[in-house]
């Protein structure tokens, strides 16, 4: 496991509707698998709801890219078996923001669904590797 710290404006961004650069990087490589998770640590209270462009890069648009990566890999035939996630490391706390975010009745649940976890959470990482599939022995 490597943990990157992404350069601001010059590091890995992506670009949907604005560039987005998320601040951090877990690579995780074992034998037949690399896995890149791009971790985004901010504040969501002026994200507003689900539909913001960070949340959906991290729920839809990293799949959109991981597919392009694959067929693109495919295509040179290049053996590789490559899975891309992203997650909102919100500093905002749960309680704080849950009756303003979307429609106020949001629980923990779907905010994890839209790859959001806390970092008032003191397992975050471990719930981020058990969404992804990243398994360790204790």
């Amino acid at each position: 496991i490597f943990l990157l710290r992404n350069l601001s404006k010059r590091g890995i961004g992506f670009f949907i509707k604005s560039g987005f650069y998320p601040d951090f990087i877990i690579w995780h490589k074992s034998k037949d698998k690399q896995h890149l998770i791009f971790i985004d640590p901010k504040g969501i209270r002026n994200l507003g709801n689900f539909n913001d462009d960070k949340i959906k890069f991290c729920t839809n648009y990293i799949k959109e890219i991981e597919k392009k990566i694959i067929e693109d890999l495919e295509n040179k035939k290049v053996p590789t078996k490559l899975q891309l996630d992203g997650f909102i490391l919100s500093i905002s706390k749960y309680n704080e923001i849950k009756s303003t975010f979307g429609n106020g009745k949001h629980s923990k649940e779907q905010f994890k669904k839209h790859n959001i976890v806390f970092l008032e959470e003191s397992f975050y990482i471990r719930e981020i590797f058990k969404k992804v599939g990243i398994r360790f022995k204790n």
